[in-house]
């Protein structure tokens, strides 16, 4: 039986490597389904223009279509939703994550990266950069409560 993917599933290996060409194998490996599972999505996103396919011998390697003028939109999504399952995952990243939206000035960005990304059980701090002019102690002490030490680099903006 063949599991229906969403878009946003689907692009989520292209989200860290958006520049790569990727094999088929090794997407199926990252996205834990079937050859033809992912093979038949990954037709249909080079259909609706996503995705790009190329062979080089008897690869076959898929990389996205920067040309789409939605590539944006699809990758910020594919981002969001990746984001989301993280936080129904990890309960405690979730409340960070919240804690940032709701405290954070509207022109600030926030990226958490690191060990914290893949295993935040795990990991005994988070990572986390801030590009804007946000006073950060009230951050600080809140990944405090939650267990975890905050590693926080701060820049005026992502332009330098």
């Amino acid at each position: 039986m063949v599991k229906k993917l969403t878009i946003l599933e689907a692009l989520e290996p292209f989200l860290s490597k958006p520049e790569e060409k990727l094999h088929l194998a090794s997407l199926s490996k990252e996205l834990k389904e079937p050859h033809p599972t992912i093979s038949l999505w990954l037709n249909s996103l080079e259909k609706q223009g996503v995705l790009k396919k190329s062979h080089q011998g008897r690869l076959t390697l898929y990389h996205l279509n920067i040309e789409n003028p939605l590539i944006i939109d699809y990758v910020l999504m594919a981002e969001k939703s990746k984001l989301v399952r993280k936080c129904e995952k990890w309960l405690v990243l979730g409340e960070l994550v919240s804690f940032m939206q709701r405290n954070l000035s509207e022109n600030s960005k926030a990226l958490v990266f690191g060990s914290a990304v893949d295993l935040f059980d795990a990991a005994n701090d988070v990572d986390i950069l801030i590009a804007g002019k946000d006073n950060l102690k009230s951050l600080t002490s809140f990944a405090e409560k939650l267990g975890k030490e905050a590693h926080i680099i701060k820049v005026k903006s992502l332009s330098k």
